[in-house]
C-alpha cells in the first residue's frame, strides 16, 4: 500500500491528503460523539438484529434471530464481525463506531486512490474531500450497520480489479485468489455482492482477449469464491435443513418489491402476514416455509401484473436515489411506524419484549437541519457527477467503464427488490469520484474561458 501510494502521489500531494484524512477523522469522531443510538433503546430494525446475532455469536450460541432461533435470515459477516470486536472490547458499541469512523477515513483514501489512477492526481484529491466532508457518508458511522463498510469494500474492489484485472496481462494465481476471498467475504457481508462478479468478468475479458487465459483465471477467482462461502452454506444445511447458500432472505426481500403499492407504509413486512399463517410451526422450520411462500407469492404477482411491474422499475429507482436523508431516521429508531401496518401488531412481534418506542437521539428541529445538508450537498453531488461522466466517459476506456458498470449493476440488482435510499449508499465514493470530474472540468472550462479573455484584452 505504501509503495501503491508513493506511485500516486507527490510530497505536496501527501500534504493535502493527509490534511483531507485528517478532516475525515475529525468529522467521524466528532459525529460518534454527538449521536449515538443505542440499538436496545426499543427500535426494531437491522441494528437490533446485529446487535442481538453478535451478542449470541459471542456467547457461543450460535447464529440466533429475534426469536432465540438459529437462522439463516440475515447474511452472517457483519454479526461475526461484531461478535469479535464484543469478545475483545465487551458489549460497548463505540468498538463497532469507531471501526466504521476508520473504514469511513479508509475509504477517502482509497477513493483517492482511485482517482489518482482513473483520471489523475488532482481528481483524486478533489474525490477524497468531497467523500470526507459527505454528510450522509458521515451520519451512517454512528448505526451499527453494514452501509460504511460496503462502500469501503467497493473501492477496494474497483482499485483491485484496476490494478489486477484491467491490463493486458493476466492477474497472478495469488491475485485471482485474493480477488475471490474479497468477493466471498462480501457476499457474507452483503447479499447483493455477487451483483459485481459479472462487471469482474466483463472487464477482464476485455483486458484478456484470449478466451483460454481468460477462463483459467477466472475459474480459480470464482473457486476461490466458493470456498469462502460454502462452510456457512454446510452450516445452514445442518441446522436449517435446507439449501441456503447465504441468506435465507431473498424470499420476503423479492415479495417486498412485488406486491400492490410497495411503498406504502401499509406494505411494510408484508411477510408478516404469512409468518402468523405459520405461527404452529417451530424455528427453523417457519423461517424456511415463510421465505418459500413469500418467494413464490411475489413471483405469482410479477406474472399476473407485468405492466404494473414495468411501472414499478421507474418507481424503485426513484425511490433508490431520490434523497439521501435515511440515515438520520435510521438514527431516530423511526424508519417505520408500526402503527401504520396493523400486522405488525401480531403474535410474532408481541413476543419481542425489547420493542417499543425509540429513544428520540438528535432533537427534531436540529435532525430537520441535518436532512436538509445531506440531501443538498447529495443533489449537488449527482449533478457534479452527470458532468463529470458526460465530459470524462468513454466506452474505449475500459477504466471508466468499470466504475459505470459497477454503479448499474449494483442498481440493476436492487431493481429486482425493493430499494429505499439507503442502497445507494455503497456507490457515494463513485458519485464523489465523478463528481470530482465534474468539478475539475468546470474549473478547466471557467480558467480556459478567463486566459481567452485575457489575450483578447492583451491584444486590444
Amino acid at each position: 500500500m505504501r509503495a501503491l501510494i508513493r506511485g500516486a502521489a507527490s510530497r505536496q500531494h501527501l500534504l493535502w491528503l493527509a490534511a483531507i484524512l485528517l478532516l475525515a477523522l475529525a468529522l467521524r469522531l466528532a459525529w460518534i460523539a454527538y449521536a449515538h443510538p443505542n440499538p436496545n433503546d426499543g427500535r426494531f430494525d437491522d441494528t437490533l438484529f446485529y446487535d442481538h446475532a453478535a451478542q449470541a455469536l459471542a456467547a457461543g450460541k450460535g447464529y440466533t434471530g429475534f426469536f432465540n432461533a438459529q437462522t439463516a435470515g440475515w447474511p452472517p459477516g457483519y454479526p461475526l464481525l461484531l461478535a469479535g470486536i464484543y469478545k475483545v472490547a465487551g458489549h460497548d458499541f463505540l468498538a463497532p463506531r469507531l471501526l466504521n469512523v476508520f473504514a469511513g477515513v479508509a475509504t477517502c483514501l482509497l477513493v483517492y486512490l482511485l482517482g489518482a489512477r482513473v483520471f489523475d492526481r488532482r481528481t483524486g484529491l478533489v474525490a477524497a474531500f468531497l467523500l470526507a466532508v459527505f454528510p450522509s457518508h458521515i451520519y451512517r458511522t454512528t448505526l451499527l450497520m453494514t452501509e460504511v463498510l460496503t462502500a469501503a469494500v467497493v473501492a477496494l474492489l474497483a482499485l483491485l480489479l484496476l490494478r489486477w484485472v484491467m491490463r493486458e496481462s493476466d492477474p497472478s494465481r495469488l491475485q485471482a485468489v485474493a480477488l475471490g476471498v474479497l468477493f466471498g467475504a462480501f457476499a457474507l457481508m452483503r447479499g447483493e455482492a455477487p451483483a459485481f462478479v459479472p462487471v469482474a468478468l466483463i472487464v477482464w475479458k476485455l483486458a484478456v482477449p484470449s478466451w483460454r487465459r481468460f477462463a483459467g483465471g477466472a475459474a480459480l477467482m470464482l473457486s476461490a469464491m466458493a470456498l469462502v462461502i460454502a462452510p456457512w452454506t454446510v452450516r445452514n444445511a445442518i441446522t436449517m435443513d435446507a439449501f441456503i447458500p447465504v441468506a435465507s432472505g431473498l424470499g420476503h426481500t423479492f415479495l417486498a418489491g412485488h406486491q400492490d403499492d410497495p411503498y406504502d407504509p401499509y406494505s411494510v413486512f408484508p411477510e408478516a402476514k404469512i409468518t402468523e399463517q405459520y405461527s404452529y410451526l417451530p424455528y427453523p422450520e417457519r423461517e424456511i416455509k415463510v421465505e418459500r411462500e413469500a418467494l413464490r407469492e411475489g413471483f405469482d404477482f410479477a406474472k399476473s401484473y407485468p405492466g404494473y411491474e414495468v411501472q414499478l422499475v421507474f418507481e424503485k429507482l426513484y425511490n433508490m436515489y431520490r434523497l439521501d436523508d435515511d440515515a438520520l431516521a435510521w438514527i431516530g429508531g423511526g424508519w417505520i411506524d408500526a402503527s401504520k401496518a396493523p400486522w405488525l401488531q401480531g403474535s410474532w412481534v408481541r413476543s419481542l419484549d425489547a420493542v417499543g418506542t425509540p429513544v428520540v437521539t438528535i432533537p427534531p428541529a436540529a435532525e430537520r437541519n441535518w436532512k436538509d445538508l445531506a440531501n443538498g450537498y447529495y443533489f449537488g453531488v449527482l449533478l457534479l457527477a452527470a458532468t463529470g461522466v458526460f465530459a470524462w466517459f468513454s466506452l474505449r476506456d475500459r477504466r471508466k467503464l468499470l466504475l459505470v458498470l459497477m454503479a448499474a449493476a449494483w442498481t440493476a440488482l436492487h431493481l429486482a427488490f425493493m430499494p429505499g435510499s439507503r442502497y445507494h449508499a455503497p456507490l457515494l465514493p463513485l458519485f464523489a469520484l465523478w463528481a470530482a470530474a465534474g468539478v475539475l472540468f468546470l474549473w478547466d472550462v471557467a480558467a480556459g474561458a478567463v486566459k481567452a479573455r485575457a489575450r483578447r484584452t492583451d491584444r486590444t
